[in-house]
Order: C-alpha cells, then structure tokens, then sequence
C-alpha cells in the first residue's frame, strides 16, 4: 500500500512540475513601459517601448478610477488630482499588449 501511495504521489509531482514547465516556457514578459518616478506626488513620466495607446488606473478595490487615452511613447501626466494610495496602472500599447504595474501616489 506505501508503495502505491508512493508511486502516485511521485507521479503526482512530476506531472505538476511537467505542466508548469510547459506554461513558464510560452509566456513572454513583455516590457511595455515604464514609469518614474515612483512613489509620485504630483508628475508621473511614462515610458513606453511602442506607442501607448491607453493607461487605465485601478484602486485596490479593483476600480477603474481614471482611464487616459494616447497615441505616444514619452507621457507627461499630472496625478495630483488622484487620492492618495496604492494604485494598478495598465497600459496598453499599439501592439495591444498590456502591462500592470504598482504605483504609489502621495
């Protein structure tokens, strides 16, 4: 009975680390922007690799709380009007590929 137990546990993990072999190697991190600085006051610079075609600012409550709409790589913007806090910002570019990073607005 070990031996069975032992045996599908051994199969068990090697078919997990199998299949999360198979995932880690079709993801591609895509660097689409960057932004500074960060923690931000009151100018937030951002960076992008291709053009930036939206930057969409999410609460820690998972809400929208601002969206912006562009066709640049090099954005100027003026946050002080947003709340203080921890903040997703997402960006989309003209690839229409999308990243999320943390911004913290004082």
């Amino acid at each position: 009975m070990k031996n069975i137990l032992c045996a599908f546990l051994i199969l068990l993990v090697w078919n997990l680390s199998f299949s999360q072999n198979k995932i880690d190697s079709s993801i591609t991190k895509v660097d689409v922007f960057k932004i500074y600085p960060n923690p931000v006051q009151d100018d937030l610079f951002i960076l992008g690799t291709n053009k930036i075609k939206s930057i969409e600012f999410i609460d820690a409550l998972g809400n929208r709380v601002e969206i912006y709409h562009f066709n640049k790589s090099i954005i100027k913007m003026d946050v002080s009007q947003i709340k203080n806090g921890i903040y997703l910002i997402q960006a989309i570019d003209e690839k229409n590929q999308l990243e999320i990073k943390r911004l913290i607005i004082k």
